[in-house]
């Protein structure tokens, strides 16, 4: 009884007996049932006015989503009959989109159009690598398929020679997708069929790949694809294996590239690379400068200068001791020191 336990109820009980009395017992029993049903049937009288209305709400709701259903009917019909001016309007706003985004990006690296061009090669000026600071960046000046098909990039480790390759990719790229590039005026930019890379270390414990089998596979890729429409970057070419067969593979991947009529740019550490680019007609040296007082690279592009490692002079300015240094420089042969003692005059 209205969710009373048994000992509430017993209390219940007692006080009523010492208010009323045993006598007024039946009297007040009578009093309370009449009560109780007139509580049973009230509640019950709430809720039946509680289920009329719940029924009401849902008979509101089923009749406002059938309106909805048939709201969205017209419309679909109304944008059905409109179908090929709403595709063109979302075309064209596509195309503004991409406009604007391209002008951002413009504004963003200082960018500038490029003269684009179906043969001539590419000439870039002052070029920024567009993944820089734009305001840190070093700009190189670099031709590629002018005067030269093919570019041998010479220098020293972190001095500039992969991004200088990944500076000529990626403006062509850009250009040929109608972006600007950041590079100065009249710079120029070739279109090609194919823009073929093969930079980085790709080497591969899970595919049981070596650094010079990466290289190769990718190489391999390449040749397979190139032909005289091509751009091809390679980097390192030919490291990763004995110096000797690695720079007379490389040498072959070159002359093999420049019969298929490919422009191509390479970087390399092998001197028998930069002997080849100094003696064949088409092919041309360049290196990236190095400052050996203070152990920085300047990452100024030197056309026509094949660049030194200068590892005998890092490792005397880290400390190495000079009985080492004398010793490895014993070790090279006359032909090397001679090529070295070169390259030293041509620097001055």
């Amino acid at each position: 009884m209205f969710g009373l336990r048994a000992p509430e109820l017993i209390i219940i009980l007692v006080v009523v007996l010492i208010i009323f009395g045993p006598k007024n017992l039946p009297k007040l029993g009578k009093s309370l049932g009449s009560t109780v049903k007139n509580i049973r049937e009230g509640m019950e009288g709430d809720d039946k006015g509680e289920t009329k209305q719940a029924e009401d709400v849902v008979v509101e709701e089923s009749k406002e989503d059938k309106e909805i259903d048939r709201i969205l009917r017209v419309l679909s019909g109304e944008c059905a009959a409109a179908r090929e001016t709403i595709l063109y309007n979302y075309d064209v706003l596509v195309q503004l989109d991409a406009i604007f985004a391209r002008a951002q990006l413009s504004y963003a690296m200082n960018a500038g159009r490029p003269l684009v061009r179906k043969r001539g090669g590419i000439d870039l000026k002052k070029a920024r690598h567009p993944l820089l600071d734009q305001a840190r960046a070093v700009p190189v000046t670099v031709e590629l398929g002018g005067r030269f098909d093919t570019l041998v990039i010479t220098g020293p480790n972190t001095g500039g020679k992969t991004v200088t390759l990944k500076t000529i990719g990626l403006l062509s790229l850009m250009a040929q997708c109608g972006l600007h590039i950041p590079a100065g005026d009249q710079s120029a930019v070739q279109v090609f069929d194919r823009i073929l890379a093969d930079v980085g270390d790709e080497q591969s414990i899970e595919q049981s790949l070596s650094t010079f089998s990466a290289h190769m596979a990718n190489t391999v890729e390449i040749l397979k694809q190139a032909d005289d429409r091509s751009l091809i970057l390679f980097d390192e070419l030919g490291a990763g294996t004995d110096p000797v067969e690695g720079a007379a593979l490389a040498i072959a991947i070159i002359q093999h590239v420049r019969a298929l009529g490919a422009r191509a740019a390479a970087t390399t550490h092998y001197a028998e690379l930069k002997t080849f680019a100094m003696t064949t007609p088409g092919v041309e040296n360049a290196s990236c400068e190095f400052n050996v007082e203070t152990l920085s690279p300047t990452y100024r592009l030197l056309i026509g200068i094949p660049g030194k490692s200068n590892a005998f002079a890092i490792s005397r300015r880290l400390g190495l001791p000079d009985e080492v240094i004398t010793n490895a420089q014993s070790q090279m042969s006359k032909d090397s020191v001679r090529f070295e003692d070169v390259l030293t005059q041509l620097e001055a």
